[in-house]
């Protein structure tokens, strides 16, 4: 007998209106992940993040006008949300340090009680278009994407092959590499770019990657949680993290668990 298929259909935080002109729709209906799905998903690969987009799409029965690897975080993040929520349950088990007693707590959250944040172009335009605020440099910034993460891993450990341990985190300047659009209105080359970065004051740099930071943020889910702690009562403020039970959660019957291997 072949087993039901969950079916649901979700809009995306972006409304699709964070593309552009690009008719993109907001509606998506996704299945169930089968067995072939986890099997992908299992395999070691450089792409994680090109992976799991591919595993998003091939679960989608209607399919908005970009590609999963393309879609902004928020959009991505939230399309895997509710592909575990449909195969596995919104049931998540997580491990947190109460602050008020330092007691370690296992508690089990509900991911559909994410709140999630929606598309504001005004918003999204203050972070997408910024003025340095060391050197004045105007900046555009692109939205950040899988394929983008993807690349910055990819990069990155290319440097550090190359640099053979040379004590230099690449990360800040790779970073920046793949989301500085333009500057003062001008396209840089590769090296252009590069060689502006490593002389960009700190302040600015780092003002940049908090903007990143908020960016990724703007649209989809707000990741923060609120339980409470089994052991003291008091309240814990802490924030969703990805871990094993995500795509491999614990199954119980009845009195016999099932632990993931």
């Amino acid at each position: 007998m072949i087993e039901p298929t969950i079916i649901e259909g979700y809009e995306l935080p972006s409304k699709g209106l964070i593309y552009g002109d690009k008719g993109v729709q907001a509606h998506v209906e996704l299945r169930s992940m089968t067995t072939s799905d986890e099997m992908k998903r299992s395999a070691p690969s450089n792409t994680p993040y090109k992976v799991l987009a591919e595993i998003i799409e091939s679960c989608m029965l209607t399919k908005p006008k970009v590609s999963v690897y393309d879609m902004c975080l928020g959009d991505y993040e939230y399309l895997l949300h509710k592909l575990r929520v449909i195969s596995h349950g919104a049931d998540y088990d997580m491990s947190v340090v109460c602050p008020h007693c330092g007691q370690i707590v296992e508690v089990t959250m509900n991911l559909d009680d994410l709140v999630c944040n929606e598309y504001d172009q005004s918003e999204i335009d203050a972070l997408l278009n910024v003025t340095l605020p060391k050197s004045g440099r105007n900046i555009e910034l692109k939205y950040q994407t899988p394929r983008i993460l993807d690349e910055i891993k990819l990069k990155t450990e290319a440097f550090m092959k190359k640099s053979k341990g040379a004590g230099i985190d690449p990360t800040i300047m790779i970073t920046l590499q793949t989301l500085i659009s333009t500057v003062d209105g001008e396209k840089l080359s590769y090296l252009q770019l590069e060689d502006f970065i490593k002389n960009l004051k700190v302040a600015d740099s780092l003002f940049l990657m908090d903007r990143i930071d908020k960016l990724n943020k703007k649209v989809g889910l707000d990741t923060s949680v609120d339980l409470t702690c089994s052991k003291c009562g008091g309240d814990i403020l802490t924030f969703f993290r990805w871990g094993p039970e995500f795509f491999r959660p614990s199954i119980d019957w009845g009195r016999k668990t099932l632990r993931a291997l």
